[in-house]
């Protein structure tokens, strides 16, 4: 069957194409006014001081790893479940990731885990905040303080995500939000590297823009590269960002519409949200029985599904780390029992009653 229910599907509107249009008139298709703004209503959400812009979510991390001062040799703990790009990050870095495991309720981080793959070439950690929740970062910081680590958090999936008051991405030294297409606001392709530290922030000025502070100068103090963002991207970045709290809510209801038709259903475990962060949906997560069964029939129904993360200590792109599969028992089961289902804003009510329904039917409920 021709699939009618999709992962994805940004929320745009008229205001979006104005704001193409108004680049394109202008002239500004690099960085230009848009962009400006783009950062100050960034800056001004988040609660950061220092923010730039990057191309995309991996070489947001990359240069966060860069101006961190991470280098060959150097060791990053992070997540064994997440997206390949925080690990391949470190490794184009020249680092070694290392990994950990992760909690079996909310699948962030494990921080009682972290200390004990603590090493001499270590020089940071990197949480990564899954889901529209944030990572457990007090333990974090702890632990980062007694061995002298940087905190790079990858906030991709963070944007309006606060822990204790804080917003993700500004908590640990350096922090990275992603505004990919699936993102809860969106740019297509697009980052914001944020930081309170103005030494870090000053080197990733001179990385991002061709080892120069400001463009317009043919005098490069550095080595650096051209990862800048266009004004075209940030017009609808700064659109977006206007109805987040709509998207917000949107999300809200219709993850609160799975959880009602779905909770009794004695095969699905849904992910928890922990008291010290608050929730903006990615997708509705849950763990299940049968799974290929269920994948199998939700395709056959025009249902586009989402494995969970396939675990970083599995990718064959680091098979030369050769870790111990005993290390990771909930990355593995995440894995193998986990399954996402849509949750943004161009969702009806109808398509959430039709995606519980061939669920509900499958499961004998």
């Amino acid at each position: 069957m021709k699939t009618k229910i999709f992962q994805i599907d940004p929320f745009f509107d008229r205001q979006e194409i104005r704001n193409l249009k108004k680049a394109v008139k202008t002239g500004w298709v690099t960085e230009g006014p848009f962009s400006q703004e783009f950062i100050r209503q960034l800056k001004e959400f988040t609660g950061s001081p220092y923010a730039v812009l990057a191309p995309n979510g991996t070489l947001g991390l990359y240069l966060s790893l860069l101006a961190a001062g991470i280098k060959q040799g150097d060791e990053v703990i992070v997540p064994d479940f997440t997206f390949n790009a925080s690990a391949s990050s470190i490794a184009f870095a020249g680092a070694k990731p290392v990994f950990v495991d992760i909690n079996s309720n909310d699948l962030q981080i494990d921080t009682t885990r972290i200390e004990k793959a603590i090493t001499k070439n270590t020089r940071a950690i990197m949480p990564v905040h899954i889901y529209g929740q944030a990572s457990d970062m007090d333990p974090v910081l702890t632990l980062a303080e007694k061995y002298k680590l940087k905190v790079i958090e990858d906030a991709a999936q963070g944007y309006g995500v606060f822990y204790k008051g804080k917003h993700t991405g500004t908590i640990g030294d350096v922090g990275m939000i992603s505004f990919f297409a699936d993102k809860t606001i969106t740019t297509g392709e697009g980052a914001v590297i944020l930081t309170g530290n103005e030494e870090i922030f000053n080197r990733l000025k001179m990385l991002r823009n061709q080892g120069r502070p400001n463009s317009g100068t043919f005098i490069h103090p550095e080595l650096g590269m051209n990862f800048r963002m266009t004004d075209l991207q940030c017009g609808l970045g700064v659109a977006q960002i206007k109805k987040f709290e709509k998207i917000r809510q949107i999300k809200l209801k219709n993850y609160t519409s799975y959880y009602e038709m779905l909770k009794e259903i004695p095969e699905i475990e849904f992910v928890t949200q922990p008291s010290f962060t608050n929730f903006v949906p990615f997708r509705v997560n849950i763990k299940t029985s049968r799974l290929e069964e269920l994948i199998e029939l939700l395709e056959n129904k025009g249902v586009q599904t989402r494995r969970m993360f396939y675990p970083l200590h599995r990718q064959p792109c680091f098979n030369n780390l050769s870790y111990d599969e005993n290390d990771f028992p909930v990355a593995n089961d995440a894995y193998a029992r986990g399954l996402s289902f849509p949750v943004h804003c161009g969702l009806k009510q109808m398509d959430i009653r039709y995606i519980c329904s061939l669920i509900r039917r499958f499961y004998g409920g």
